[in-house]
């Protein structure tokens, strides 16, 4: 569409100069507009993006202040990200173009953005209860049993935003899926990398102990697929790889750390020394793969 009206408004400037002037201001303008609607769909995704990562270091910090792991950091750390993912939500729910978009193309988007808020407003209840009584049970028990529920209703509204943005060109739609599916799956990492130490923590202090294995089991499966699909490709993740190689040196920086972290994980029981040093790994992690992260969007924008 955009290349049509581009096409079209060459066709009428080359009558004169005066019309190629004036053509000229069109052309800029279009472009303009153009690159004011990339910057507000940013904006709402960016909103989104690393809430999913933030429901599970939230729930992650919550296990280290009632396992004793450094609490009055971690009541800090805690309130502090549940705060940015109030701020955020709020932000998202104002995204009110954006919102009627994801509607219109999602029957169920409504419901789902309801049950997010609802789901959120409790969480966010019992983290500040937390923060203030590191002893309170119910509160402890409704974000161990709950995390997971917020993790995906957010990543339903972070796929329904992506699809409302696709255009109704099978070419342009079909760019823009590939560079979502690469946006998505270059994050998840740091959201795995989370998941996988709260469920260590969640066995550790003898909570949903079956299914934490479980899931403990799961989430390193499954981000060894991961890590290996970003650097090698996935046609199951829908990756194609990189040879990009200022982005493979950050994957071996992440990989590296990653391995150091499933090292200490197969270890059934371990010290508190070595506690230390599996979170000091997992937020290594987390810093190593935001620089991935970055690097991929930057060199895929256009």
């Amino acid at each position: 569409m955009l290349i049509k009206k581009i096409f079209i408004l060459i066709l009428l400037g080359s009558s004169s100069v005066y019309a190629n002037n004036n053509i000229l201001k069109e052309l800029t303008n279009l472009v303009d507009d153009v690159e004011k609607e990339k910057i507000e769909k940013h904006k709402v995704l960016n909103y989104t993006f690393k809430q999913r990562m933030r429901t599970q270091i939230i729930a992650r910090d919550v296990l280290l202040i009632i396992t004793g792991f450094n609490t009055d950091f971690y009541k800090k750390e805690v309130g502090k990200n549940a705060n940015t993912f109030n701020e955020n939500l709020h932000k998202l729910v104002d995204s009110k173009e954006d919102i009627k978009r994801a509607k219109k193309l999602d029957p169920n988007f409504a419901k789902k953005l309801k049950d997010l808020e609802t789901t959120w407003s409790k969480f966010y209840e019992s983290v500040k209860n937390i923060s203030k009584d590191s002893r309170d049970k119910k509160s402890i028990e409704f974000v161990i049993n709950n995390n997971m529920r917020l993790l995906e209703d957010i990543a339903y509204i972070y796929s329904s935003f992506i699809k409302s943005y696709h255009s109704t060109d099978k070419l342009e739609a079909s760019m823009a899926h590939i560079k979502n599916i690469l946006y998505t799956q270059v994050g998840k990492p740091r959201m795995y990398i989370n998941q996988i130490i709260k469920d260590r923590l969640s066995i550790k202090e003898d909570i949903n102990t079956k299914e934490s294995q479980k899931n403990l089991q799961k989430g390193i499966k499954e981000m060894d697929k991961l890590m290996k699909a970003l650097k090698d490709g996935d046609k199951d993740l829908e990756l194609s790889g990189t040879e990009d190689r200022a982005i493979l040196e950050k994957l071996a920086i992440s990989q590296k750390i990653w391995e150091e972290i499933k090292t200490l994980l197969q270890e059934k029981k371990l010290r508190r020394d070595k506690w230390l040093t599996l979170i000091e790994k997992n937020n290594s992690f987390i810093k190593a793969h935001t620089e991935v992260v970055r690097l991929t969007r930057a060199s895929n924008k256009n």
